[in-house]
Parts: structure tokens; C-alpha cells; sequence
């Protein structure tokens, strides 16, 4: 069976920015098992400075260069480009990662299956301040619809999907988990007193400020408390507005900038934190919060999209209302005074994350999905 993974893919084997690079490639490496299992993975992006392939296991990435332009020229390019590679690889199905490479894939006319990761209507709620956000989330809103009426299978990474989708009738759908390989699994146990971790992009969705701004209340009662954050700067202008906030309220020696870090050195951070945080105003299935349970540590986040469908309050961590830095300073300054607590809610958080988010367990499922998909799609023709 040979399928075309049309998604956004890491150009380094270690340096996966997260989100669905690491979704995707944790399958391709899970799918290595699969002898009868022929992957092509076909990445466009602004990230690829000239066109490659390169070799993931047994699996063949084909990287696309996409000029950086203006975002109109760039999207519809890029679509256009993928159409041909997919063309030119001949696949028996295609399994695309985002709104333009499942319209890519219908273009093509081959049999696709499209798992949403992001709820376009809300985050176009979000991304709006400049015209480059209202641009690239119209363009994509426009190939989602285009999509959703020509694939033959909709994945949905979390209830929330399902909820939000609802109007477009979301029966026949299929729920899939997002996957974590085992080596998060295997983390050791270095746990430094008082120490939160962020994991995440620095922009408006993630509302980084709001954690600075519980930090800035936990200090008082938990001067041993050092916030990590982990993640590259996807808005340059909401960076500005933390580091201001930082300046202001005179927390350089409480907040420790970590940036973008490689896989080991993230999960290095995994190993050190005591919780993990994560105040977003709107998320659906959240890598950090996947891989913390994993890694066996407790998740203090807000009660936003599908983060309630994964944090299990009370049991693997605890829920928050976005935007109320008071609760989140309260609930994490509780995780990090008590350690019997602190174990407890790791201990479970580790066996929800294996019962559930296992990349074993997600790869087995899409494996059998092709083959459903596959089977129904030779029926018709």
C-alpha cells in the first residue's frame, strides 16, 4: 500500500518545531514496522530552500521549496506543486496534515483522508490583527470547505473537533488521538523543586503573558518558582509584549528563556519540570500537554477546546479558566508544595498517556483506517 503524507515534516531529524511535524513524524517512525506500508512524505514550505528528497527509515520525504512571497502567492503555489509531486508518486491514498494539502489532495484525484489539527473558525478569531493573518487564514478557511466536500475520511484529533465541525455534519467521522513516541515514556525521574515549564510557541493563541502574570503572583509564596520557556517566536510583536511585561514587572530572574530546543534537549526540560503549563486561549490537542503526561509530569492548563477532553481535573492535573492568572497561580503553587500530590497526579498522567496517546497504538489505527479507506474507495471505482 503506498500512501502520500502530505504535511508539514521536520528538515532535521532533531529539530521538530512541534505540533504536526511532530505528529507526523512520529507515525512515519511508528510505521517502520509496516513492511507492506510504502510512505512518501511531501512537505512545501518556506522552511525548504531548494528541492530534495531525503530518506526517514524506510519512508522517502520529498521536501518542495516554496519561495517566500506574499502569502496568497505561496498557499497557492505550494498546492499546485504538491499536486504534482502527489501525481508523480502515484499513490494508492493520500493522508494530508492541514487544509491546503487536503485540497491538494482532492485536486489530485486521488482517495484522501484529512485529520484536522487546528479549528480554523476559532483561530481565525485570534490570528486577525494584521492583514497577512486575515489573508492566510481566509485562503485556508476557503480550501478547508473545498476539502471537507471531496475527502473520503475525516480524522478528528480530539472531541473538541467534533463539536466545532458539527454543522458541517461531522457522522462517518473517525476520532484518532494524536501519537507520542516511547521514548517520552522513558524519561527519568530529575525533578528540580519549584520549576514550571512552558512548551510552546511565543504568539497570541499560546497567551504566554497570562503565565508570566501567575508567576508574578507565585513569587511571593513560592520564591523558589523558575518558569522555563521552551519554544521559537512565531510573532515577533507579541514577543515585544512579553519581554516588556517581563522588564516592567523586574522578572528576569524568575523567567529562564530556553528557546527552541532540539528533541533531547526538550525532553532534558521534561525531566526537570516539576508541571507543565500551558495557557492558551484556544488548543485541540496539544503536544506539550501529550508529551508531560507522558513524561509523567502533572499539567496545570486552561479549560480551552480540546484540553478538557485530556487533562482529567483533580487526576492528572488541573484545569484553569483562560485569562484568570489568580486560579493558575493558586493551582500551581498547590502542585509544587505538595510532592505526595505532585507524584500522584504524574503517576496517572503517565498511564492515561500510554493507554491512550501510545504512537503504537495511533499508528495501528491509521494503519487499519488505510486499509478501510482503501478498500471502500476500490469498491466505488
Amino acid at each position: 500500500m503506498r500512501v502520500a503524507l502530505l504535511s508539514f515534516y521536520p528538515s532535521e531529524r532533531d529539530i521538530v518545531p512541534g505540533g504536526i511535524r511532530a505528529v507526523v513524524q512520529n507515525l512515519v517512525r511508528a510505521f517502520q514496522s509496516y513492511a507492506d506500508l510504502e510512505l512518501h512524505v511531501i512537505h512545501c514550505h518556506s522552511d525548504v530552500s531548494e528541492d530534495r528528497l531525503a530518506r526517514e527509515g524506510r519512508a522517502t520525504v520529498h521536501y518542495l521549496a516554496m519561495p517566500r512571497r506574499r502569502i496568497l502567492p505561496n498557499l497557492v503555489t505550494s498546492v499546485g506543486r504538491v499536486v504534482r509531486e502527489v501525481r508523480a508518486v502515484d499513490p494508492d491514498l493520500v493522508h494530508a496534515h492541514a487544509a491546503h494539502f487536503a485540497y491538494a489532495g482532492v485536486k489530485a484525484g486521488y482517495p484522501t483522508i484529512y485529520t484536522i489539527h487546528g479549528v480554523l473558525p476559532r483561530e481565525v478569531r485570534i490570528y486577525n490583527r494584521t492583514l497577512y493573518d486575515r489573508l492566510r487564514y481566509g485562503l485556508l478557511a476557503y480550501y478547508e470547505r473545498r476539502a471537507l466536500r471531496g475527502v473520503r475520511q475525516v480524522v478528528a484529533i480530539s472531541d473538541h473537533v467534533l463539536r466545532e465541525y458539527a454543522p458541517w455534519g461531522t457522522a462517518g467521522w473517525v476520532r484518532v488521538d494524536n501519537p507520542v513516541p516511547p521514548e517520552f515514556f522513558e524519561l527519568a525521574e530529575r525533578t528540580v523543586e519549584g520549576q514550571v515549564l512552558y512548551v510552546g510557541s511565543i504568539d497570541e493563541r499560546k497567551d504566554l503573558l497570562m503565565l508570566l502574570r501567575a508567576m508574578d503572583r507565585l513569587r511571593a509564596e513560592e520564591p523558589a518558582a523558575r518558569l522555563v520557556v521552551a519554544g521559537r517566536v512565531n510573532s515577533p510583536a507579541y514577543e515585544r509584549r512579553v519581554r516588556d511585561y517581563v522588564a516592567a514587572r523586574a522578572l528576569g530572574e524568575v523567567i529562564v528563556w530556553r528557546g527552541f530546543l532540539d528533541r533531547p534537549g526538550l525532553m532534558a526540560e521534561y525531566e526537570r519540570a516539576a508541571v507543565v503549563a500551558l495557557p492558551s486561549l484556544e488548543e485541540n490537542a496539544p503536544m506539550a500537554v501529550l508529551e508531560a503526561m507522558a513524561a509523567g509530569k502533572p499539567v496545570v492548563a486552561t479549560a480551552v477546546g480540546g484540553v478538557p477532553d485530556i487533562v482529567i481535573e483533580g487526576e492528572t492535573g488541573f484545569l484553569v479558566s483562560p485569562g484568570d492568572d489568580e486560579a493558575l497561580a493558586r493551582r500551581l503553587g498547590q502542585v509544587l508544595a505538595d510532592g505526595s500530590l505532585r507524584a500522584r497526579l504524574g503517576r496517572r498522567a503517565r498511564e492515561v498517556a500510554r493507554e491512550r496517546f501510545h504512537v503504537e497504538r495511533i499508528a495501528r489505527q491509521y494503519y487499519e483506517l488505510y486499509g478501510r479507506v482503501l478498500a471502500n474507495a476500490q469498491k466505488r471505482d
